[in-house]
């Protein structure tokens, strides 16, 4: 399916005019959906609350928002910042129908993922009082549109708190103990007549992102379309973790990805289809770099004083374009609650090189498993990507240039990503919190070009939540990691050929609605 760029825009602009003057509040990641978790929604950001009513706890993702003093890898603003969208993000109806189960329970530390009329916070019903008089068609026919309408404000907060164990940028120490805001958003969310309107924008320290906004319309449970900037559909939604981190795919822009375009799902029994076609990426807001303040990893333009460190000495100026994406899933129940879904990915596009003023591609393809089984949450996946991008003569095609948070890097052109994720869900009886999450979630890229050296991600930790609070405690290792060695700009590409394993303990406290 085909749009044009003026009717997207127009669509973005639109929720965007809507919710700027209603956003009030904050919602946060990493979490930003709601997850079922033995049968419960756990706070989603998809619009529906669970069996009892309360949101998803996905809370994690808690954006690396607070950029680092130099702000030079923005690693400071993930790291310290950064819950990751993932445990709840903003309320983004963007999942299946309008309501994305987060299926690992992991309510991704960043956004207040509510749902609407349910969720953490019970959706602001605009009615008007009923009329005195009768007769009044004019009266009647106001307060039957004010009653169709649901409206939310939605929001989050959070902070960070971690200790890094890689050399410091003047090689006198390591980077040790910090503490920072991490981010604050301001969303909307709201439904009028199958009409669908979902909107967040998030601050990071020194720069603030659009982190979706999208109109819709939705047919009971059977259908969706979307317009805007909404969700890629691939691979394990709406999270391929539990953590405050995520895993590898999403650091090459193969999970948790938005961009401007159209999506439809379709559902029927345990059948989940979901097509969308993408004219390019979301744009880059205000921050200090030239094109990489936003919150999913994308192709962006770059030049020598934002890639010197790693080598890169002439401007990079490759871009997303006309991306088509398919993702089909069946899921079915077990005994109980338990439940499992099988699932396959495929993605095509163009890579536009404003230098060469051509065309290159790129593609994608994934096989996913989540499941259910009493309270352990197992989650696999087996992805291959490639760029081929159309660069001048004298510019390498082993590696493109990706870049979030503010801060670009180099990734391989192409790349195999395995993803194995376990989860331990238990309810708790006390007045503090709800249930508490343990985890542990591995994730490993092998890169076929020679000199180019494999990377490892593992993250250990736990997640306490309630309807409104997420604490996450995870230690994260990794090796050849971007986020987790003094290595930032090159370690997804060649990386270093002996590597150490860095460490990260990041705790992360979050107030999403």
């Amino acid at each position: 399916m085909f749009l044009s760029t003026g009717s997207l825009t127009f669509a973005v602009v639109a929720a965007v005019l809507i919710a700027v003057p209603i956003a009030a509040r904050a919602d946060g990641p990493c979490p930003e959906e709601p997850r079922e978790v033995d049968g419960e929604c756990e706070e989603g950001e998809e619009g529906e609350e669970g069996d009892d009513g309360e949101e998803g706890d996905d809370g994690e993702e808690g954006e690396e928002g607070d950029d680092g003093e130099d702000g030079d890898d923005g690693r400071d603003g993930r790291g310290d910042s950064d819950s990751r969208d993932k445990g709840r993000e903003t309320a983004d109806t963007d999942t299946g129908a309008g309501q994305e189960i987060l299926g690992d329970s992991h309510a991704r530390g960043s956004a207040g993922r509510g749902s609407i009329g349910g969720g953490a916070s019970s959706a602001m019903r605009t009615e008007m009082s009923p009329s005195g008089e009768e007769g009044d068609p004019g009266e009647k026919k106001k307060k039957k549109l004010i009653d169709d309408l649901n409206v939310r404000v939605i929001g989050s907060l959070s902070f960070n708190a971690n200790y890094r164990t890689w050399p410091n940028a003047d090689r006198t120490g390591v980077e040790g103990p910090a503490v920072s805001f991490e981010r604050i958003a301001f969303g909307l969310e709201g439904t009028y007549r199958g009409f669908i309107i979902s909107a967040d924008y998030r601050f990071y320290g020194k720069y603030g992102t659009l982190h979706h906004g999208y109109i819709g319309y939705k047919k009971s449970d059977l259908f969706e379309i979307d317009v805007g900037v909404h969700r890629v559909p691939f691979g394990i939604l709406p999270y391929a973790s539990h953590n405050w981190f995520e895993t590898l795919p999403y650091y090459v822009g193969l999970a948790d990805d938005y961009d401007l375009g159209i999506k439809t799902i379709i559902k029927k029994g345990g059948l989940d289809l979901q097509l969308g076609y993408y004219i390019q990426a979301e744009r880059s807001q205000f921050g200090r770099t030239m094109d990489s303040a936003r919150y999913s990893y994308d192709l962006v333009l770059t030049d020598s004083s934002e890639l010197g460190d790693s080598g890169v000495m002439s401007p990079q100026t490759n871009q997303e374009k006309h991306n088509a994406v398919a993702r089909l899933a069946y899921s079915w129940d077990h005994e109980g609650d338990d439940s499992s879904e099988v699932g396959a990915s495929a993605q095509f596009g163009g890579i536009y090189n404003q230098t060469t003023r051509r065309f290159g591609n790129r593609w994608a393809a994934a096989l996913h498993y989540n499941g259910w089984y009493r309270r352990v949450n197992l989650q696999v996946e087996a992805l291959y990507y490639q760029f081929n991008p159309n660069n001048p003569s004298d510019q390498s095609r082993d590696w493109v240039t990706l870049g979030a948070w503010d801060a670009p890097y180099r990734v391989a052109s192409q790349g195999f990503i395995g993803v194995a994720n376990v989860g331990y869900r238990l309810p708790l009886a006390i007045e503090a919190f709800d249930w508490v999450m343990f985890y542990n979630d591995h994730s490993v890229m092998l890169k076929p070009s020679a000199g180019f050296d494999r990377t490892h991600m593992n993250v250990t930790g736990l997640l306490l939540a309630n309807r409104f609070v997420f604490i996450y405690l995870d230690t994260a290792t990794g090796r050849n990691h971007p986020w987790f060695s003094p290595e930032y700009g090159n370690a997804l590409a060649q990386g270093e050929s002996d590597p150490n394993w860095w460490l990260w303990v990041n705790l992360s406290l979050g107030f999403y609605m």
